[in-house]
């Protein structure tokens, strides 16, 4: 029996709302996203009106925003990259229909209502571009399309926030060598064999990926996988996301709707630097009064640069390391579950109990401590980096205030980052080079090659005469060189 399927019957509009109905369904497991993005990428694409909700009854929610819609239609610009690209697609998924009418019925593109649309070429004529010639191939439109684009596409970046990669959008619309028909034989060919997988069946510039979904699903979506595609990550989250009641800017508004705080730090999951920063803050500005304790939990394959907050003797630190029964595997969420869990419970008996806890980890492993100590509001500080989406969306949903500490450690905190990076270097050279080289064993070495002796009054007056005024530079190869050497006569 051969493989038979329903969307094998259907026409390319019904594929496309089929292909996309699923993940346009209102999701109760996701955060508030945003659509302005990809709704002003569907309209340059070309997506049609009835997915901006125009032409369709009121009652249904459309995927994109009509109010940018009827924006970027009273933008010339805007207007014209959008009919170009309408054409495009329509030309590609027509080409044979197209091709038989242009040679056998001798049409051109404005005589062929069912196959092109006539209103994209009226308002392409209206805004001074004559696309329509005649005696012009149909491989030859196509390679129009793509030489009107090229003036008119960099005119739209005005619609895009400053943030966002610019070029990353720009390059969808303009395909490899596509001012040449060879070009666009190669990006025909794979539209055709994988259709489906291109955003509302749009021809663009696009290496199609059946795990990638509907990218215009919503701009929590369609920016990550645009920024991998183009080898990037994309990482504010928080800018294509409705922050809703549970984004903090700052820690400051959780401490001061706190009494006492316990901070569990998960060492393995966290940027030293960037929580000291945050710690060094929070101590300058008065608010570690109201921390009851700091839990260090540490790995002996973690960073060194910790002990740059162990050494801070105003606050409430207990550090513990935990070792491995396995090379490969960490106890170190185990053993801060615990030891967080056991001070809440320690606290609440001794009377004076901990009203909020603030867990410094990207690691979703603490989603259960979490939620099952309600009693306990918590702030989770997240790195971009380090944060899976399915982890950001749960807090989100179930409204647990969090931020990222890599908004708030800014240019500000360089001071404190370099600080840090020389305390280790200070300490690797000490520890790992100085405190092996010793100065009279150097000199009896000498004397030792040379079969001389020296009683030590000798010696110290060497050294105070010759070698104490001796110090040590860095080449730019970084190789440790003598400088301020002596003057040697022989």
């Amino acid at each position: 029996m051969s493989d038979f399927s329903i969307v094998d019957v259907l026409d390319d509009d019904k594929k496309i709302s089929l292909q996309n109905f699923s993940e346009n369904l209102p999701m109760k497991d996701t955060p508030r996203t945003k659509r302005e993005i990809v709704s002003k990428v569907a309209f340059l694409f070309g997506v049609e009106d009835k997915y901006f909700g125009i032409g369709q009854n009121e009652n249904v929610n459309p995927q994109f925003y009509r109010s940018v819609y009827d924006e970027m239609n009273l933008d010339k610009e805007a207007r014209i990259v959008r009919n170009l690209c309408r054409i495009r697609t329509k030309i590609q998924r027509n080409f044979k229909a197209i091709l038989i009418e242009m040679t056998s019925d001798i049409k051109n593109l404005d005589s062929m209502p069912d196959l092109i649309p006539q209103d994209a070429l009226k308002t392409l004529e209206d805004d001074g571009i004559q696309f329509v010639r005649a005696r012009r191939r149909l491989d030859e439109y196509v390679v129009d399309v793509h030489n009107y684009l090229l003036p008119h596409v960099p005119n739209c970046q005005k619609f895009f926030s400053d943030w966002i990669k610019w070029q990353y959008i720009r390059n969808l619309f303009f395909i490899n060598k596509g001012n040449t028909t060879e070009g666009n034989k190669e990006a025909a060919r794979v539209y055709t064999e994988f259709r489906d997988l291109f955003p509302y069946q749009s021809f663009i510039n696009w290496e199609p990926d059946e795990s990638d979904g509907n990218i215009l699903r919503d701009d929590a979506k369609f920016l990550p996988i645009l920024y991998e595609h183009n080898r990037d990550r994309f990482y504010d989250m928080s800018k294509v996301t409705e922050a809703g009641d549970a984004a903090l800017t700052s820690p400051e508004e959780f401490f001061a709707a706190s009494q006492r705080i316990i901070i569990a730090i998960d060492c393995e999951n966290a940027d030293p630097c960037k929580v000291i920063g945050i710690m060094k803050d929070l101590e300058a500005k008065g608010m570690t009064e109201k921390i009851a304790k700091i839990l260090l939990v540490d790995d002996e394959h973690t960073s060194s640069q910790w002990r740059a907050l162990r050494r801070s003797e105003n606050l409430p630190l207990e550090y513990y390391l935990t070792d491995r029964v396995k090379d490969e595997k960490s106890a170190v969420d185990v053993a801060l579950t615990i030891k967080f869990y056991r001070d809440i419970i320690e606290s609440k008996m001794s009377g004076n109990p901990v009203d909020a806890a603030i867990i410094v980890s990207s690691d979703c492993d603490f989603w259960p401590l979490i939620e099952l100590t309600p009693e306990v509001k918590f702030l989770v500080m997240l790195e971009y980096d380090n944060c899976s989406q399915a982890y950001y969306q749960r807090l989100q949903n179930n409204d647990v205030p969090f931020f990222y500490i890599d908004e708030y450690f800014t240019s500000g905190n360089l001071e404190l980052k370099t600080e840090v990076v020389l305390q280790e270097v200070i300490r690797e050279i000490e520890e790992n080079h100085l405190s092996k080289l010793n100065l009279f064993s150097v000199i009896n070495r000498a004397l030792s090659k040379i079969d001389l002796k020296m009683n030590e009054t000798e010696i110290s007056q060497f050294i105070e005469k010759y070698i104490a005024n001796m110090t040590v530079g860095f080449a730019k190869n970084g190789s440790a060189v003598l400088q301020n050497k002596p003057v040697l006569k022989y």
